[in-house]
C-alpha cells in the first residue's frame, strides 16, 4: 500500500483544488452542560452529576429529551431513563478532541472513551473538551445526543447525516465488541484502532476518493496489523465497510474537515497506544503468535508525506 503513495501524490498534485469546507472549529466563550432529561426533576441527582462534570456558574445549561435522542441518533428512550450527561466546550482548531469519562459514582457500561471519540470525529467534532458522567450506572448510548444538543444551544448546526453515521459507528463498534466479548485475541481497543487507522489512510493515501473494494482492502490490512485477522466474521467486516462508505459519502474525508479529522485521529491513536488496555491487547496477541503494529513508523511516514504534499501545493500555487 505504501509503495503506491508517492506516485499518487505526484499525480494528485496536478489536480485542481475544489472548494473547501468553511465550518472550522471556533472557540466558545462558555462551556455547555447538557443533563439527561431524568435529572430535570431530581435536584439531588443533578447536583451530584454537576460535581462529576465540573459544572461552572457560567455554563450554558440544557437538557436532552427523548425527542432529541430520536432526532440526533434515531433512538427511542423515555425521558426517565436519560441520565448520562455531558459538559463540552469547543476549543480552537488544532487543539484536538479530548474525552473524559468520570465514573466516580456511576459507570458508563457500554461505551469506551475511544469509541465516543471515534464517533464524535465521524460527526465532524474534532476540537473540543468533553466530559461524560452519570451519578448512577448507565449504558451511555444517549450521551452523543447531549453533545449535539450542546451545539444547538450555542446556535451551531450539526449535520444530521454525520450524526447518524456517528451513531451507526458507535453501535457497530459496541455490537461487534459484545459479540466477541469471549473471543480470545479480541478487544474493543484493537477495533477502535483499526477504524481510526482506516479513516486516516483513506484521507492521506486516497484523498478521500475510494471504492468499496479499496476500503475492503484497507480494512483487511488494518485488521491484520492489529491482530484481528481471522477473528471478526465476514458479516462484522461488512458492517465496518458500510460505516466507512457512509462516512465517505458524507464528505468527511475531503477538504478542511479531512485535515481536522486526521489531526484529531492522530491524537486518538496516541491515546489508544499509550493505554493499559492496548498493552494488554499486544501481550495477548503475542501469546497467540500475532503482532499489533504501534503505527509510529507509519505515522512518521504520513507526516513526512503530508509535508511533502504541502510543498508541492505551494509550488504550484506560486506558478499562478
Amino acid at each position: 500500500m505504501i509503495r503506491k503513495i508517492l506516485a499518487f501524490a505526484l499525480v494528485a498534485a496536478m489536480i485542481p483544488f475544489g472548494a473547501q469546507n468553511a465550518n472550522a472549529a471556533s472557540e466558545w466563550d462558555n462551556a455547555v452542560t447538557v443533563y439527561g432529561a431524568a435529572l430535570e426533576q431530581d435536584s439531588n441527582l443533578q447536583n451530584e452529576t454537576a460535581n462529576l462534570l465540573g459544572v461552572e456558574d457560567t455554563d450554558i445549561v440544557d437538557y436532552v429529551y427523548s425527542e432529541d435522542v430520536n432526532q440526533y441518533i434515531n433512538q427511542n428512550y423515555d425521558n426517565n431513563v436519560l441520565k448520562s450527561s455531558i459538559r463540552i466546550i469547543q476549543t480552537s482548531e488544532g487543539d484536538g478532541l479530548n474525552i473524559d469519562i468520570n465514573e466516580d459514582m456511576g459507570q458508563i457500561l457500554l461505551i469506551s472513551e475511544e469509541t465516543y471519540q471515534n464517533a464524535l470525529l465521524t460527526s465532524g467534532i474534532t476540537d473540543a473538551d468533553v466530559t461524560i458522567a452519570a451519578a448512577q450506572d448507565v449504558t451511555g448510548e444517549s450521551a452523543l445526543a447531549g453533545v449535539y444538543k450542546a451545539f444547538e444551544a450555542q446556535g451551531e448546526e450539526i449535520d444530521p447525516e454525520k450524526t447518524r453515521n456517528a451513531q451507526d459507528e458507535l453501535e457497530t463498534i459496541s455490537d461487534i465488541s459484545e459479540e466477541n466479548s469471549n473471543v480470545e485475541g479480541f478487544s474493543q481497543v484493537q477495533l477502535n484502532k483499526v477504524i481510526t487507522e482506516v479513516k486516516v489512510e483513506i484521507v492521506n493515501n486516497f484523498n478521500g476518493d475510494v471504492t468499496e473494494d479499496q476500503v475492503r482492502d484497507i480494512v483487511d490490512e488494518k485488521l491484520a496489523e492489529n491482530g484481528l485477522d481471522g477473528i471478526l466474521s465476514q458479516d462484522q467486516i461488512d458492517r465496518i465497510i458500510v460505516i466507512i462508505m457512509n462516512i465517505k459519502d458524507s464528505g468527511l474525508f475531503t477538504g478542511e474537515e479531512a485535515d481536522r479529522l486526521v489531526n484529531s485521529s492522530k491524537d486518538l491513536l496516541d491515546r489508544i497506544t499509550s493505554s493499559d488496555s492496548f498493552q494488554d491487547a499486544k501481550d495477548k496477541a503475542s501469546e497467540l503468535g500475532k503482532d499489533i503494529v504501534n503505527s509510529e513508523e507509519a505515522s512518521s511516514f504520513m507526516d513526512s508525506l503530508r509535508s511533502f504534499w504541502d510543498r508541492i501545493v505551494e509550488f504550484f500555487k506560486g506558478l499562478f
